[in-house]
């Protein structure tokens, strides 16, 4: 069954009614709220709609950045756009920016939308073969912290993480880069530890190369690989060396991690 994303800022009762406005046999419209504006492409992406409705008459300069960065985006260019509503006399530069998207009134909304779905791409495919196996409903970029912003600069260190992880991220900004080390423009570090050794090795690396102001990530197997070490001894190890943690991560099915930083002076 095919489902249409409605983008709308407006109150919960007015979304309603254009949700039902759009809702035709064998469609799912789902109008409920984005997590987080600033990772909306990641989010998107990851929902695959089979067209993506932007209501225009309340925040059209939000959908507008939104819709831009679809468009710069791989894993989510793909998606169909479809703006309704909107004071005519301001969106010269919504279509300005989408030259060839689809405008309507909320009048014509419906039979628009029947069109754009008959003509809708197949959906993107991604191969089970590159993605780590997940039970996350939260998009992981912003679960781990990974994406803040998606206008600042930050840069994250990968240590020892498994093939494919980084595509299980999903589509990132621009501004997200990774680095194999830890640096002084480390603002995160996610680290993948198998072995007590190389938990002990971590930890000393992490309270002496962590910036100050930066966290990490220490992930390790869960409890049903049935590793030599669990939460505890990742918790105590970090403690011994003045880290102190603050939050825990599923990652996935295989993979759970704690998050620390520098003990406060």
């Amino acid at each position: 069954m095919a489902t249409i994303k409605l983008l709308s800022f407006q109150t919960e009762r007015e979304i309603a009614a254009k949700a039902k406005l759009l809702q035709r046999r064998g469609v799912i419209v789902d109008a409920t709220p984005l997590i987080k504006s600033s990772a909306a492409v990641g989010e998107l992406a990851q929902l695959n709609p089979a067209v993506l409705v932007f209501d225009l008459d309340k925040l059209p300069s939000t959908s507008r950045v939104i819709a831009a960065q679809l468009r710069d985006s791989k894993s989510a260019r793909h998606i169909p756009l479809l703006f309704a509503g909107g004071d005519p006399a301001k969106l010269d530069r919504v279509r300005a920016e989408q030259l060839g998207a689809t405008f309507a009134t909320w009048e014509e909304a419906p039979e628009v939308l029947a069109r754009l779905l008959k003509a809708a791409p197949q959906s993107r495919v991604v191969s089970a073969q590159r993605r780590l196996p997940s039970t996350i409903e939260t998009p992981l970029p912003r679960k781990l912290g990974v994406v803040i912003a998606a206008t600042d600069p930050r840069q994250i260190a990968l240590l020892a993480a498994p093939d494919g992880f980084i595509e299980t991220l999903g589509d990132l900004p621009d501004t997200v880069t990774f680095v194999e080390r830890l640096t002084a423009k480390t603002a995160l570090a996610l680290c993948f530890v198998r072995t007590p050794a190389e938990l002990g090795a971590t930890v000393d690396l992490l309270a002496a190369r962590l910036p100050q102001g930066a966290s990490a990530w220490i992930v390790h197997p869960k409890r049903h690989h049935k590793p030599a070490f669990h939460q505890d001894h990742v918790r105590d190890a970090a403690l011994a060396v003045g880290l102190v943690d603050y939050k825990v991560c599923s990652v996935d099915n295989d993979w759970s991690a704690l998050k620390f930083a520098h003990r406060k002076r």
